[in-house]
Formats: C-alpha cells, sequence, structure tokens
C-alpha cells in the first residue's frame, strides 16, 4: 500500500513567447500513509509569482504534514479543528514569504499565488483551497461514491480570483472534507483544467487521466513524473491553453 505521486509543471505558451518562466508549482510531503500535497498558480500579472508559487507550495506542504504527523487526529475530527490547523500552516508559509518580500524590498503582492492542497491517510482526508485550481478526489470504490471535487473560487469576472498574498486570505481558504479512503487524487492548476477535467468539472476526463494513470502505476515516480513533464509540455497543449500547466497525480494501493 501507501501513495506513489508523480507531478509535473510546464510552462504555458505564452509565457515561452515572452521569455517568462513557469509561474506554477507543486510539492508534497508524505510520511508513512500520511500525505501533503499542495498545487500553487503564481498571479500572471505580479512580477515574483513564479517564487511566491514555489515558497508556498514548499512551505504549507511541510508545515501542515509536520503538524498532522503530531496530531493525526485532526484528519478525522471537526472542520473547524483541520480549517484552524490548515490557516495555521498557511501562515507559517506565508511568513516566509512575507520575510523574503521584506528581503528583496517587494511588495508581497509581486508573490502573488493560489493554493489548492490536500491532507489525507488511508482512511479520508481534506482539501484546502485559496482561489482557482481544482482538486479531485476518488474513492477507492469508486461505482459506490461519487469524486469529491474541490472547485476553483473566483471573482466577479472569469479571469478574477483571490490569492494568499491578499490581507483577506483567510476568509477566503475553504476546506472540503474528502470522507473515504482515496484511490486517486489529482491536484492542478488552471491551465491544466481544460484537458484534465471533464465538462463542467464534476470529475476528471477519463480519456486523458485513465491511459496517463495506467502508465504512471506501470513506473517509478521520477520516471513517471518525467512522462508527465513531457505530457504537458507537448505543443500539442498549446493549441488547448497557452498558460502554464501543473498536475500532481498520487495513487493508492
Amino acid at each position: 500500500m501507501g501513495w506513489r505521486i508523480y507531478a509535473a509543471s510546464a510552462v504555458g505558451s505564452s509565457h515561452l513567447d515572452k521569455g517568462i518562466p513557469c509561474q506554477d508549482a507543486c510539492a508534497f510531503h508524505v510520511e508513512g500513509e500520511l500525505l501533503t500535497a499542495v498545487v500553487c498558480d503564481g498571479a500572471g500579472s505580479a512580477a515574483r509569482s513564479d517564487v511566491g508559487a514555489r515558497l508556498i507550495a514548499d512551505g504549507l506542504a511541510r508545515a501542515l504534514g509536520e503538524r498532522l504527523a503530531r496530531e493525526p487526529e485532526l484528519l478525522a475530527g471537526p472542520r473547524e479543528d483541520f480549517a484552524a490547523a490548515a490557516a495555521e500552516a498557511v501562515t507559517q508559509a506565508r511568513a516566509a514569504l512575507v520575510e523574503r518580500a521584506d528581503a528583496d524590498g517587494r511588495a508581497l503582492g509581486d508573490y502573488a499565488a493560489t493554493v489548492v492542497g490536500y491532507a489525507g491517510d488511508a482512511q479520508g482526508g481534506w482539501f484546502l483551497h485559496i482561489g482557482d485550481g481544482i482538486g479531485v478526489a476518488e474513492a477507492v470504490d469508486a461505482d459506490a461514491a461519487a469524486p469529491v471535487v474541490s472547485l476553483p473560487a473566483n471573482g466577479e469576472y472569469a479571469n478574477e480570483t483571490w490569492f494568499v498574498t491578499g490581507e483577506g486570505w483567510r476568509e477566503q481558504l475553504r476546506v472540503l472534507r474528502v470522507p473515504a479512503p482515496t484511490a486517486r487524487l489529482a491536484l492542478m492548476s488552471d491551465g491544466a483544467m481544460p484537458f484534465a477535467m471533464a465538462r463542467g468539472n464534476a470529475a476528471l476526463y477519463a480519456p486523458f487521466i485513465d491511459p496517463v494513470s495506467r502508465y504512471l502505476a506501470s513506473v517509478d515516480e521520477d520516471t513517471g513524473s518525467r512522462a508527465l513533464h513531457g505530457t504537458l509540455a507537448d505543443p500539442r497543449t498549446h493549441g488547448i491553453t497557452s498558460d502554464d500547466k501543473t498536475l500532481l497525480i498520487a495513487l493508492r494501493g
């Protein structure tokens, strides 16, 4: 049993054309059956959002993973207890970002990024979310339970969302329980959603995700992550989206 995690980020064609680095990042922390995983999407309008996405992804995955390793009961406890733990972990990760901004002499908003994350073990878990991106958890008995989907949150306009660097990030932090053991988890930035999610975002797009998952299950994590990067970086994706693309797939059992 246990988790196998495959993750990759690929720069979008709009960034390739302008010589801009990939502004997505992902990170994960595994301790026994406990997995914490985070995908961050840096704001295209923020000058150092690539740095912000990386610092938040790394810091949040580590801080929340370490907290849950000490207090695993939070995973099965009340919503408000996990939400408080998630907020504390975000606060820790955000503090490192504030320190970096101060050292660089920049505004915190220059590092703006969204967050979609998952924390869980062999029994179930939680999504945590600030802004856009999407998370999908499929149960071991997929025929008996619909996938749990943590949907993106946008503002009044389609290209508006919320960032961990915003003053109101606590009000935008959402948590969603995953009540059953997860067999397949997917976290992704919005750049991967057009080809990885089914219409309406109620489930993963099977013609894409199923063959990808079958291949990943047959190889080790390093090989699979390189192959996943090749898929995301394929020029054929540029006709679907010009955005950066990040996809983290975790398989269990």
